[in-house]
């Protein structure tokens, strides 16, 4: 494949997401659900696992596509099956079917299935940059479907496209109200761009639905409170998180900032040298942990 591999990593969060316990979607803290947001299918277009043929239909499709490429190297159909049938076989083959598919586009292929696969291809690859613009272009012909527009939103949030993000989750939440997860990865990116009441609105379905918050939801909540200057409130939210989920090098950070905010100045020492403990290289936990040594020594005086 021609094209050179970007990079991906996102950088200068407010807060390091944390990763979620079930369907983890790339790179990223955003949760994803996959059956409920399943468009109605035009056509042999086979986006899971039940819809997926044989292996032995597989060879035959491949079989009969490469005899079509040995006469015309250049039929953009016959390229498609072959990707198709190579996404179809997983994601060990999705480098094989990308190479395909970027084959068939510099054909001249338009048709949509191109867009659909190179898309969710490259996402799992972990390489958002190309992933977007063909979800982008599926998306505009079809505007309805609320898996692409999931796929976008939590694509926009790891390339730190903030804004898109939150319209691609609002607007599956317009289709789908009070959806609980689509909520909660809402909250993640309205807390990342501070907009602390907002966040607080999405969880919603949590706080007054009586859902129980996934894993990280107590953690992201305590980010909330304590971005809306609610100390108490995040401090309880963080031992709630430390006390069903266990200790994090990003947990035991926000916990100590939250104390270090408060005055509470021994607690907030020992959770800046639990965070370099977990995380030696933290170069905020040293720093912070030379100041409130020298403060609290001073203060012993």
């Amino acid at each position: 494949m021609s094209r050179p591999v970007p990079a991906t990593t996102r950088s200068g969060m407010s807060f390091d997401p944390l990763i979620p316990a079930f369907l983890l979607l790339g790179v990223g803290a955003l949760y994803w659900t996959w059956t409920a947001y399943q468009p109605a299918p035009r056509r042999l277009f086979p986006r899971q696992p039940m819809d997926f043929r044989s292996p032995a239909a597989l060879d035959a499709a491949v079989q009969t596509a490469e005899k079509t490429l040995a006469e015309n190297p250049e039929n953009v159909d016959a390229l498609l099956d072959i990707a198709i049938a190579q996404y179809e076989r997983g994601p060990a083959q999705y480098k094989e079917a990308l190479k395909n598919l970027e084959k068939a586009r510099e054909a001249g292929a338009l048709d949509e299935r191109l867009f659909y696969f190179a898309g969710v291809m490259y996402e799992s690859e972990n390489l958002p940059e190309y992933a977007v613009p063909d979800l982008e272009r599926y998306a505009r012909r079809h505007p309805e479907d609320m898996e692409i527009r999931l796929r976008l939103g939590n694509l926009y949030y790891r390339m730190d496209e903030l804004d898109k993000s939150v319209e691609s989750y609002r607007r599956v939440l317009a289709k789908k109200p009070g959806d609980a997860l689509v909520s909660f990865n809402l909250a993640f990116v309205l807390r990342d761009r501070k907009n602390w009441t907002e966040a607080l609105d999405a969880l919603q379905p949590f706080t007054e639905g009586g859902r129980t918050l996934p894993t990280g939801g107590h953690k992201l909540l305590g980010d909330i409170f304590r971005g809306q200057g609610d100390l108490p409130k995040a401090l309880a939210e963080y031992v709630l998180e430390r006390s069903a989920s266990g200790d994090s090098a990003e947990l035991a950070q926000a916990m100590a900032q939250a104390y270090e905010d408060s005055a509470q100045d021994e607690l907030a020492l020992e959770r800046w040298e639990h965070v370099a403990q977990l995380d030696p290289k933290n170069r905020e936990a040293r720093a912070r942990l030379r100041r409130l040594k020298k403060r609290l020594a001073r203060a012993s005086r």
